[in-house]
């Protein structure tokens, strides 16, 4: 069944809309009396229509992105508000897109998106590009980057307004995508018209705080309805009859509390019960309706009047909430081809169900719901494992099997368990908050006696471990082992549990129930050799790599012998471990890519960083270009380390624009999924960029440093968070306070634990560190450990370079600098290269060498701006000027207009010139070669380098510049690039 994956069926009649005509056996009466069509006028919307219109025109006009939200409780109007406004949009030639997320979860994620770029009145999307998107929907980064690039192919051809209704129910790469895209595509004519309810946790919340962010770069208007007043509902009555209310329906009417949807249902039940109005607009019969639900309870008596089976098929498409194929209606019942055709007949005939494009929906999303508030709890509960146990038969999304099994479930059902914990472990990659809790709920539905509680028991605990939710895991696994008897059994679960405190390292733990577990006789060989790979594992945080490698080698020599993956993948990754932590990295790699044959997702990060650590950016980059582009089999599990991955590529190279970027995406992906680890490891490169540019109030925050305590819960990942306190403990002049910081790891380095003293950008800044304290015993420790590195790795430039850099610091030696420098600029990284000639610049000045000085500090200055490190820049500058040579393109720490354009890297001052002379985004791509969202990248950040936040600003100050230089746009284009 390949219906259900399509999405939902466009064109669904709003509620509020005017009715249809009937069909032979409608339970929707028509009134015998005339009925006037309702008036275009809006009631009571006056204010909010005037500001819609007012942002239409000013983004026809400026070219400038803004987000309009409209917010409400329900039954306020917020979707008829939200059409009028996309029907003005039209008007003024706007290419407008409408859809709206589904109430139980979608068929995929991010479709809602996807929808209204595909069935906008000219659609933004073919049917070959959404298809395409499609498949990168289980990657939200990569659909980031695909759908930002659409859209800003769609606006370069004119305006475009996207409306997304019922946003409280959207899912999580919906939510992802509408945090970042406004903000993104904030230089472009987008309108991003947002509307669902009043809710504490809705997306809409957050896009708000978008006019809080970077100095307010996109307009942000939110619009709360409220209840209408008494005298605009008054006026709907009237519009919608034709005369005035009777006066017996006033009181009525004033009792929806200011509800245009519920005015509207009173009305529609006045009009199509047995009450008739006569000319004079008095009812001729009295009639009982129910504020609360009288649609509920007109369909309730209406559908007594259909056939059984129609009432059975209306009940079930209410549970499952999806647009259906008449197939999986015939599914989801069990009737016969000929009986199916036969109920939806009927079914469409009473104006309950229209198709559409071969799907078969509810004429009425209200009569749906009052479908659903009609059934019975045990009933919905059935007809919701109903549809999970077809949905999964089918292959349907695994969070919509999820969404269906989790409100059917109840305790002992275990197939609707089964179902859920797989909907969980297919989601734990990508959603690993969600799936942590839907593995809790499976759980929780099992008992002890079912034969299937050890098996589901042990895959809920692996899924809480995969989702750093180590505490949930540790009392899931400790409940499972109370409940057991048999030692095999036991082990594996013991097994389990183990590995999900290694992944939140709490690595004591860990190894003390693995040896209880490795204590009991009633072991498997099989589960005793993955135990025992467990605990060389932890020996290399524990014990070290040289104690730990014999273990882990002995480890991988029994689980070959086993032919058993657990234990095998296990014993790999120990002896990754050992030889990163020991240096080796080639070693190292040689290990993870006989992991990469075994368990390829999990390793491709370790693989990318191993030959990082070896120089081989441009390898690395090849690897993370294809992971990028390859295809959606495994691309959910590639999301975060991928990112992370990337971030330290861009930061190693001094892309520092392009490594804040990626960090500070990541950590909100971090957070959203309780990724601590990433979240972590995400602040402290955000803090790194910040400190290169000298804003040390923004690593302080992004840190939440309180003191120099460490927060309780670093215990995971201490050594980078430590490292980038102390380095901020220097920058603020306290080279004491960073030495106390590092001592914990300075005094372990030795033992093998932790690859940190392995990876060469860090030394140096060590090395200053103890410099400016004047501790030479500190000092010693770091040459030590960089003629470690340096011994182990031959051939790597980095390495080698770094050694020669440090000892030369140390021992205050001209000629061990310039062999530094000289080995560095052989290498990769242009920042570790930079280091090196601002220590040879200064030591040549003490020695009263200006010239050779002046020559090392310019070509140390001239790296920290391409890579935007203005803090350094500022450093070298100060030097430079203390011996009385001011640089040419010198900058402030409170830069002018004009000196701001210094702090531009070269692609960025390239795209300025050419934006600033009247060239579109497009225009620019294909002059420079580069994808137009690369444009908008470096756009964002000269928009918040020059403080500007228009086109037409930064045209004004390109051509102050150009006065100022007494250059012309093309002579100071050539003079930039020469």
């Amino acid at each position: 069944m390949g219906s259900l994956a399509n999405g939902p069926t466009r064109g669904v009649q709003q509620v509020g809309s005017t009715m249809p005509e009937p069909m032979k056996r409608s339970v929707l009466r028509t009134p015998a009396t005339r009925r006037v069509v309702a008036s275009n006028i809006l009631r009571g919307r006056t204010e909010e229509m005037t500001t819609a219109l007012h942002m239409l025109r000013a983004t026809s006009r400026c070219g400038r992105g803004q987000v309009l939200i409209i917010t409400g409780d329900p039954g306020l109007g917020k979707s008829a508000l939200a059409q009028r406004i996309v029907a003005a949009a039209d008007a003024m030639h706007f290419r407008t897109g409408v859809a709206s997320a589904d109430a139980i979860g979608h068929l995929s994620p991010g479709i809602p998106l996807l929808f209204s770029m595909r069935h906008a009145s000219r659609p933004l999307l073919t049917s070959e590009e959404m298809a395409g998107l499609v498949t990168q929907i289980r990657e939200p980064l990569m659909l980031l980057e695909s759908v930002a690039n659409h859209l800003e192919a769609a606006a370069e051809a004119g305006p475009v307004l996207l409306m997304l209704d019922d946003l409280e129910r959207a899912d999580q790469i919906t939510r992802f995508l509408l945090r970042n895209l406004p903000l993104r595509l904030a230089s472009f004519p987008i309108i991003w018209l947002l509307v669902g309810r009043t809710v504490h946790d809705s997306v809409l919340n957050d896009v708000s705080t978008l006019r809080d962010y970077r100095a307010a770069q996109i307009a942000v208007e939110r619009l709360d309805l409220h209840p209408l007043s008494s005298r605009a509902i008054l006026d709907l009555a009237h519009d919608r009859l034709g005369v005035r209310p009777p006066e017996t329906s006033v009181e009525l009417l004033m009792r929806v509390d200011g509800s245009p949807f519920l005015a509207v249902q009173v009305i529609d039940a006045l009009v199509g019960s047995r009450c008739k109005v006569d000319e004079s607009g008095e009812p001729s019969t009295t009639a009982q309706a129910s504020i609360p639900r009288p649609v509920a309870r007109a369909l309730h008596s209406t559908l007594l009047r259909l056939s059984p089976q129609v009432v059975e098929t209306i009940q079930v498409l209410a549970v499952l909430s999806h647009p259906a194929s008449p197939r999986d209606v015939q599914d989801l019942t069990g009737f016969s081809p000929r009986e199916n055709a036969g109920v939806l007949d009927e079914a469409i005939d009473a104006g309950v169900l229209f198709q559409s494009n071969g799907r078969i929906a509810f004429r009425y999303p209200l009569i749906r719901e009052a479908v659903l508030a009609d059934l019975a709890e045990q009933a919905r509960r059935a007809l919701h494992r109903r549809c999970a146990t077809h949905l999964a038969a089918a292959d349907a999304d695994s969070a919509l099997v999820a969404a269906h099994a989790q409100e059917g479930i109840e305790p002992g059902e275990t197939e609707c368990a089964a179902l859920i914990m797989q909907s969980a472990a297919d989601l734990v990659a990508r959603e690993p908050q969600a799936a942590g809790e839907l593995a809790i709920t499976a759980f929780r539905a099992l008992r002890p006696s079912d034969g299937t509680y050890p098996a589901l028991g042990e895959r809920c605990v692996r899924i809480l471990g995969m989702a750093q939710r180590c505490e949930d895991a540790v009392t899931v696994g400790d409940l499972i082992l109370a409940h057991l008897d048999s030692g095999d059994t036991s082990g594996r679960i013991e097994f389990a549990l183990a590995q999900a405190l290694w992944l939140a390292g709490r690595w004591e733990l860990s190894s003390a129930r693995c040896a209880s577990a490795l204590s009991r006789s009633d072991l498997t060989v099989a589960v005793r050799a993955r135990l025992g790979a467990l605990q060389a594992l932890l020996g290399t945080r524990l014990r070290g790599a040289r104690v730990t490698r014999k273990s882990a080698e002995a480890a991988l020599r029994e689980a070959r012998r086993l032919k058993d993956y657990e234990a095998r993948v296990t014993a790999l990754q120990a002896l990754a471990e050992v030889a990163r932590n020991s240096a080796d990295h080639v070693g190292s790699l040689s290990y993870i890519r006989q992991l990469q044959v075994e368990a390829p997702p999990n390793s491709f990060a370790q693989e990318v960083m191993a030959l990082q650590h070896l120089d081989r950016y441009r390898d690395a980059e090849t690897l993370l270009r294809h992971a990028r582009s390859e295809s959606a089999e495994h691309s959910a599990s590639l999301a975060p380390v991928l990112m992370h991955a990337q971030i330290w590529q861009d930061y190693d190279l001094g892309r520092l624009n392009e490594a804040e970027t990626g960090a500070r995406t990541l950590l909100a992906l971090a957070r959203e999924n309780g990724l601590r680890l990433y979240e972590l490891e995400a602040a402290s490169v955000v803090s790194m960029v910040a400190l290169n540019r000298g804003r040390l109030e923004v690593a302080r925050n992004e840190l939440a440093v309180n003191g120099s305590e460490v927060t309780a819960d670093e215990h995971m990942h201490p050594s980078l968070v430590l490292l980038t306190r102390s380095w901020l403990s220097a920058a603020e002049g306290e080279p004491s306070a960073a030495i106390r910081l590092l001592s914990p790891l300075m005094r372990t380095a030795h033992t093998e634990r932790d690859p940190w003293p392995w990876k060469p950008g860090w030394l140096p800044i060590l090395a200053g560190i103890g410099v400016a304290d004047e501790d030479t015993a500190f000092l010693e420790r770091v040459q030590l450990l960089a003629e470690i590195g340096a011994a182990r790795n031959p051939g790597v430039t980095s390495f080698q370079g770094t050694a020669w850099h440090i000892k030369g610091l140390i021992r205050r030696d001209g000629a061990l600098l310039r062999r530094a420098v000289d080995v560095l600029a052989t290498g990769p990284r242009p920042l570790l290269l930079a280091g090196a000639r601002e220590d040879l610049g200064k030591h040549l000045l003490s020695e009263q060498e200006q010239s050779d000085a002046i020559a090392q500090l310019d070509k140390a200055w001239q790296a920290y701006r391409q890579a935007d490190a203005i803090g350094s820049m500022l450093r070298v500058q100060q030097m430079m000027y203390q011996v009385g040579c001011r640089h040419a393109g010198r900058v402030t720490e409170e830069s002018e207009p004009a000196s701001r354009w210094l702090t531009l890297t070269e692609a960025e001052h390239t795209v300025a010139q050419l934006m600033g002379s009247g060239y579109s985004n497009k225009q620019i791509a294909s002059r420079l070669g580069v994808s137009p969202n690369t444009v908008g990248t470096h756009a964002r950040s000269i928009f918040a380098k020059l403080q500007v936040r228009s086109r037409v600003q930064l045209s004004i100050q390109y051509h102050d510049e150009i006065v100022r230089a007494n250059a012309t746009p093309e002579d100071s284009l050539g003079a930039r690039r020469n």
